[in-house]
């Protein structure tokens, strides 16, 4: 049988169409609206961003591949706003593919995994990957092949296209420490070759409860409430004696002491989480 590579969830090829200076089609949108021309054009995109004036912000496009697990790409589709083109497990033999300079099969683990199970996980792969093989040596036609392939195979292999509206909602959901683990590592890479490309929503973009000042996720427990949850990262934002404290709705509306927001900080402590779920340690 052909070998198994052990992969990570990856974005790659990350474009900004229109380059550095797309953002300014933001202010133009905004400023046939109404906006006046004395305010400063990068005030401007600011306010559209933190006002979640989207319909503005879809004049940006935003390209990258992406690749994941087999069983996690539906997820990925749910963000409907966007368009994309797949790699076909019924056309192609899924050790095969445009990216790929050998024929391996390439896998993504879960996270906590350990010891006997990882053991097991792996040998349970591979039977499944033998029969494939062995399926389709048989006759098979691939697109019947493919029903006995594992979740974990990295055949989610995406060329996407989607608007900033759609991609800040996208990492609105999968920053948030909810999301599953290799949605937060896509995320997370999404984040920073996000801010990379246009600097000036650097301090903008993080969690639904960053980007908004309140946080959707009103008695979660694990989460927001409660005893932790040892599958999910604490949520940074969530202590009420520190600066950095986002509450939830629910907590807003029953009349919540709120001390002033230290945005700076926010953002450095969200960043080291982002490091390292892009990492995928």
């Amino acid at each position: 049988m052909r070998e198994i590579r052990i992969v990570k969830p990856e974005i790659s090829n990350f474009e900004l169409v229109k380059g550095e200076k797309a953002w300014e089609e933001v202010v133009y949108s905004a400023r046939m609206s109404g906006v006046p021309q004395g305010i400063p054009a990068e005030e401007v995109f600011k306010m559209i961003v933190r006002n979640d004036y989207g319909s503005a912000l879809e004049h940006i496009i935003l390209k990258f591949d992406v690749k994941m697990t087999k069983g996690n790409a539906p997820e990925l589709l749910e963000h409907r706003i966007a368009s994309h083109s797949g790699y076909s497990t019924r056309y192609v033999r899924v050790y095969e593919g445009v990216d790929r300079e050998e024929q391996v099969y390439e896998i993504i683990l879960p996270q906590h995994l350990n010891g006997e199970s990882r053991d097991r996980f792996l040998t349970a792969v591979s039977n499944c990957l033998q029969l494939y093989e062995e399926l389709l040596a048989s006759g098979l036609p691939k697109e019947s092949a493919r029903y006995v392939l594992p979740f974990c195979l990295a055949v989610g292999i995406y060329h996407y296209t989607i608007n900033l509206r759609s991609l800040l909602n996208l990492l609105g959901l999968r920053l948030c420490v909810r999301a599953s683990p290799e949605f937060r590592c896509l995320a997370s890479q999404l984040y920073f070759n996000l801010i990379k490309s246009l600097p000036l929503l650097h301090g903008l973009v993080g969690c639904r409860g960053f980007m908004r000042g309140a946080c959707p996720e009103s008695d979660v427990t694990g989460v927001r409430v409660g005893k932790q949850h040892p599958f999910y990262p604490p949520c940074p934002f969530k202590n009420r004696d520190t600066d950095i404290f986002i509450p939830t709705v629910k907590e807003l509306r029953d009349g919540v002491k709120l001390s002033c927001f230290n945005t700076e900080k926010a953002v450095e402590v969200q960043e080291k989480l982002f490091r390292q779920w892009a990492a995928w340690h």
